[in-house]
């Protein structure tokens, strides 16, 4: 027999940290719908809420409990990347009979124009609390000026909750009256484009010093800027206008291609050419003959290709340093070059 649902699920765009503002909504949320629950057969009292992707990965393998509402905390982040155990429901416009109900709340005000799954049920909430739709709920969260606009909000949603999880076999209200969602005020979507070349062309997956994917923690980086990352391979970079000319990004580039003759003639058209607001991490891997003094002669051959910013980690730790530096300093040059809107050649 399966266990009882639970009430609900907070859903946000994780990264390898919790954020305390979402930990801190979703606490203050969760003993609201505490105090209304009344469980009944085939419902029980409690929620899911994974704080960090990590761990929301192991529960997803592992198998997650039935719940009865989702509710996404909707972001730039959440919306170029929803979360795995949102599944497919951005774009999904959910069946009013079936479960999980879907209520999102608009974390962030000012989101791309786009219809996804629950807006209507997200805006709604600010029907009484201009502030909400003003400055969105992480504001919200964060001013002590919006103490009574946030318990007003927390209220109303763990009403809203309760309701629709402890009666499943009716639609709830706010998901059948709703009206047409407005389109949201759009926000600019910058790219951030995490590309790595390597000998191995067949993946961006690379993990030299054991510890994880370089490539993804690069990702990891990004996203505590609130940057929108992608990783591509350096064979399927676009080099349109449009695409890798005009993202923010950061090159990771395996010093084994510059060591070998096959792989290196690419490996210099890339570093030549690559736009001078992106800067570049060279890994050198531990198992490389002669490890300190050709790693010396590698970073003087990319710096003289790359003259903008090359980083060279030769272990774990200078990675994360210098990953995070770069990731940092490749969104200042982009930033600036779009303020200043001069050539290339004028940021070198």
């Amino acid at each position: 027999m399966a266990p009882p649902d639970l009430y609900f699920a907070l859903i946000y765009a994780r990264t390898s940290t919790p954020n305390q503002w979402v930990e801190a909504f979703y606490h203050r949320l969760s003993l609201e719908v505490q105090s209304r629950a009344a469980p009944m057969p085939g419902l029980r009292s409690g929620s899911l809420y994974f704080p960090t992707a990590g761990e929301a990965l192991r529960a997803l393998k592992l198998g997650l409990p039935r719940v009865r509402v989702l509710v996404p905390l909707y972001t730039r982040e959440f919306l170029h990347d929803p979360p795995p155990d949102f599944g497919d429901r951005l774009y999904r416009v959910g069946d009013p009979t079936k479960l999980p109900f879907v209520h999102p709340v608009l974390w962030e005000a000012h989101l791309p124009a786009r219809r996804v799954n629950g807006l209507a049920q997200a805006t709604s909430l600010g029907k009484s609390v201009q502030e909400y739709l003003d400055c969105g709920m992480a504001a919200i969260c964060r001013l002590n000026a919006y103490t009574v606009e946030l318990k007003r909000i927390v209220e109303e949603l763990a009403d809203r909750l309760v309701s629709a999880a402890e009666n499943p076999d009716r639609p709830p209200v706010w998901l059948v009256a709703r009206s047409e969602p407005p389109v949201l005020a759009r926000a600019p979507e910058v790219r951030f484009l995490i590309t790595v070349v390597r000998a191995d062309r067949r993946t961006p997956d690379w993990s030299p010093f054991g510890t994880g994917s370089l490539a993804e923690r690069a990702k990891d980086a990004a996203q505590r800027l609130s940057l929108l990352p992608e990783i591509v391979l350096a064979t399927t970079s676009p080099a349109s206008p449009n695409g890798f000319r005009e993202a923010a990004g950061v090159l990771l580039l395996d010093s084994g291609v510059l060591d070998d003759p096959l792989s290196r003639p690419a490996a210099e058209q890339i570093l030549r050419t690559m736009p001078p607001w992106m800067t570049v991490v060279m890994v050198i891997a531990p198992d490389h003959g002669d490890h300190a003094a050709r790693a010396h002669e590698l970073a003087a051959e990319a710096r003289t290709l790359a003259p903008n910013s090359v980083q060279v980690a030769r272990d774990d730790r200078e990675f994360q340093r210098a990953v995070v530096e770069a990731v940092a300093k490749a969104r200042r040059n982009f930033m600036h070059r779009r303020q200043t809107s001069r050539p290339w050649e004028d940021l070198r």
